[in-house]
């Protein structure tokens, strides 16, 4: 045979292989590409209620994520402590952009127009105030107006999406939110003018009062202080209401709420520094065994506080599981404390995410939660094997900068 029909034979079964390769790729596999700018760690996720889908970026915020799917569904795309909707079909080929200094507003994405369309309905969502002066000092058909402008304006973003099921489920929401808004709204025709009037003053009031910050930035004294000056805000439009056991009522509250907000601040005041002894906890384990933190002494100890119903809590599981299998070789306890009260919906998340560590259940927000001031998740703690507190907020795993904490403290 002549070298000339030998390169051509060759030549042909090479184009044959690379037909064959392109043509078995899997129809129901999802790529996505991402550019993260102004990352916040590691950790990327998509989930829906079934299952999670997770990779880590790179250092300048670039990832590839590929995962099979058998038909379209929601997802959610989370990065650090938000997230946002995406819809995707199986096939798809998609490319998202994102600054997280500007989360929903900068997020685009090429190969996938339902969740370009998701992006834009959040935002048209943002611009409308439901529950503002509208809610509260219009008429029931004003109201309706104001919601039919807004399903209207969503309903242009559908453009040349052609997916029927998408857009009737679309719809079906929009429509299934304007009923629950125009329900809320109604009732508030059992009040008088003067309570409207208040409770829409009332919004002004709230946000004027931030005690979140004021947790931290202010001392017992200017917090209570604070509380003070809130009630009399509230006193100053509550003056103006004449129902007698409204203004009771509304009294009762306020005075709820600040000892609440008193008891929070008295909770971080009292939690353990840096260096203190930490307080302990037990809690059991799946099969019913207590541990606590002293049963885990001379090992550094790292606690995840979380719940299955947690989103930004499951998005860390990878990278925490990633965290565990680096330092397996160490003196290093991974301890897991759940804070959920399904205890088979946390059973099920341990075995189907064959979560490691040491996983326990405290059954609801408890002993855990009071005295190191947890009020939202997930809080990650780190304890020295002398049982003293490093620190009561430790970054999370998908962070740079845990395992230099834990290095440090090896």
């Amino acid at each position: 045979m002549k070298p000339k029909q030998i390169l051509t034979i060759v030549l042909l079964v090479v184009v044959g292989i690379y037909f064959v390769m392109n043509t078995n790729t899997n129809p129901n596999q999802v790529t996505i590409t991402g550019e993260i700018t102004n990352p916040r760690g590691e950790s990327v996720a998509f989930s829906n209620q079934d299952t999670s889908y997770s990779t880590t970026a790179n250092a300048n915020g670039t990832f590839t994520i590929s995962f099979n799917l058998d038909s379209a569904t929601y997802l959610r795309f989370e990065h650090g402590p938000e997230g946002t909707a995406m819809y995707v079909y199986p096939g798809d080929k998609i490319k998202l952009t994102i600054d997280t200094e500007l989360f929903d507003e900068t997020i685009k994405y090429k190969g996938t127009p339902s969740s370009s369309y998701l992006t834009k309905k959040y935002l048209l969502e943002e611009k409308k105030d439901f529950f503002g002066e509208v809610y509260y000092m219009s008429n029931t058909e004003e109201y309706k107006a104001y919601l039919d402008s807004y399903r209207t304006s969503v309903i242009k973003e559908f453009g040349n999406i052609t997916d029927s099921t998408f857009i009737n489920n679309e719809i079906t929401g929009i429509n299934k939110d304007i009923v629950y808004f125009i329900g809320r709204q109604e009732k508030l025709a059992e009040y008088s003018n003067d309570i409207k009037t208040h409770l829409w003053e009332t919004r002004a009031i709230n946000k004027n009062f931030n005690f979140y910050a004021a947790l931290d930035s202010l001392n017992l004294s200017n917090f209570k202080s604070m509380t003070e000056q809130y009630t009399e805000a509230y006193q100053s439009s509550l003056n103006k209401v004449s129902d007698l056991e409204y203004r009771i009522t509304v009294n009762k509250q306020i005075a709820e709420s600040n000892n609440k907000w008193l008891e929070r601040k008295f909770s971080i005041d009292n939690m353990p520094q840096e260096g203190e002894a930490a307080i302990d906890f037990t809690y059991p384990d799946k099969d019913g065994n207590e541990f606590s933190l002293a049963s885990f002494k001379g090992n550094l100890i790292y606690v995840d506080v979380w719940a299955t119903w947690c989103g930004p809590c499951k998005a860390e599981i990878p990278s925490l599981q990633k965290l565990e299998e680096e330092y397996h070789e160490q003196n290093i306890t991974f301890l897991s404390v759940s804070v959920d009260t399904d205890k088979d919906a946390w059973l099920k998340m341990i075995k189907e995410k064959e979560l490691g560590g040491t996983q326990l259940w405290a059954d609801g927000w408890s002993k855990i939660t009071k005295d190191y001031a947890i009020f939202g998740i997930p809080r990650f703690m780190l304890f020295s094997g002398e049982g003293n507190v490093i620190s009561t907020n430790a970054p999370r795993p998908s962070s740079e900068e845990i395992k230099g904490l834990l290095e440090s403290n090896l």
